[in-house]
């Protein structure tokens, strides 16, 4: 069998090959079940679309940029990182536009990134807090789509941009100490999590091996791991404040979690700095309306520069240029939520 055109594509699928284009170009214009049984033929017949003839047949030319993303449990962070990512587009003189894809697991990630190989429907690609085989590096530098990652991760061939978490969680361990604090709890999201990111377990690494630089033991009490969500947050520091001793400042791997710490311990009937010192780790816009000490991560730059990169390789360069850009360095950002233990 030769080579499967738009038209094979459009039979077997038993549509117009007008549904076809407009699956190809990203169109909201079709329904979502319409749209998967197009893009299930496309893989089943091995279809690669022609891109000049696709983005001639537009009028004009539109690149698309996809960014993939696992669900929004950290909603905040994501749209600070998306934020960063239009003011970099902005500043971009040919017309682009952002394609989405919500992953819901590791495997749908595969799945999802293996479809993006197939069609070639996005022309770069930000990969949001997942991480990528080799082989799956490999097939995108062949493929020629740009691709970058936001977040950290050590040791990797591919370009991350992100702050490293073993040196944020070190730098706000670091912090409570010098406040005067020696009994500090740790409140993360449970390792490995379900989308194998080692962002938490990386702070909480941070936390431990600067406790011990100081010659205090962590104790497994005082680490409290769960599901990333609020609720969960506060469950987890009630229990914190139930210990007979109860820890005087609280390190949150995120400040999401840490506005469910602040709420805990409020809904106690205790006083955040007074009585608990918490520090957070992001520095969310909303950290700075709710007055939390936070570590900031530069998560509006990491999305600005992350474009800003890909739209400097666009033109299917297949391997990275040599300097990939960098944030500046991490800092703690000192609100209302921590005060020295000889000010309480």
């Amino acid at each position: 069998m030769g080579k499967a055109t738009i038209r094979d594509v459009a039979k077997a699928a038993k549509v117009g090959i007008g549904t076809v284009s407009r699956v190809l170009n990203n169109s909201p214009k079709v329904s979502l079940a319409t749209r998967m049984r197009v893009l299930g033929v496309i893989q089943n017949l091995d279809f690669h679309p022609n891109n000049t003839a696709r983005l001639l047949s537009r009028k004009i030319r539109i690149h698309n940029i996809g960014v993939i993303t696992p669900p929004f449990t950290n909603y905040y962070a994501f749209a600070d990182r998306l934020r960063g990512v239009q003011r970099g587009l902005a500043q971009t003189p040919t017309d682009y536009e952002l394609t989405l894809f919500s992953v819901s697991s590791l495997a749908h990630f595969d799945d999802q990134l293996a479809l993006i190989l197939q069609v070639r429907n996005v022309e770069g690609l930000l990969i949001i807090d997942m991480d990528l085989t080799e082989m799956q590096v490999d097939a995108l530098r062949q493929a020629g789509i740009p691709f970058a990652g936001l977040n950290h991760f050590r040791g990797r061939s591919w370009t991350c941009i992100g702050t490293d978490n073993i040196e944020g969680g070190q730098l706000a361990t670091e912090f409570l100490i010098n406040l005067g604090h020696t009994r500090i709890a740790y409140v993360g999201d449970d390792f490995p999590p379900e989308y194998g990111w080692p962002t938490g377990e990386e702070r909480c690494a941070g936390y431990k091996s600067t406790l011990r630089k100081h010659g205090i033991e962590p104790l497994d009490e005082l680490i409290r791991l769960g599901p990333y969500d609020y609720q969960s947050a506060k469950t987890r520091t009630f229990a914190l404040l139930d210990l007979p001793e109860p820890p005087t400042a609280i390190f949150a791997m995120s400040d999401f979690l840490a506005l469910g710490c602040i709420a805990a311990i409020r809904q106690r009937g205790l006083r955040v700095p007074e009585d608990i010192s918490v520090i957070g780790y992001d520095n969310l816009e909303l950290s700075f309306h709710t007055g939390l000490t936070t570590v900031s991560q530069h998560l509006e730059l990491s999305g600005e520069l992350g474009i800003k990169y890909i739209l400097s390789m666009h033109g299917g360069a297949e391997s990275e240029p040599a300097a990939a850009p960098s944030l500046p360095p991490q800092s703690v950002i000192v609100r209302y939520t921590t005060q020295s233990i000889s000010a309480a």
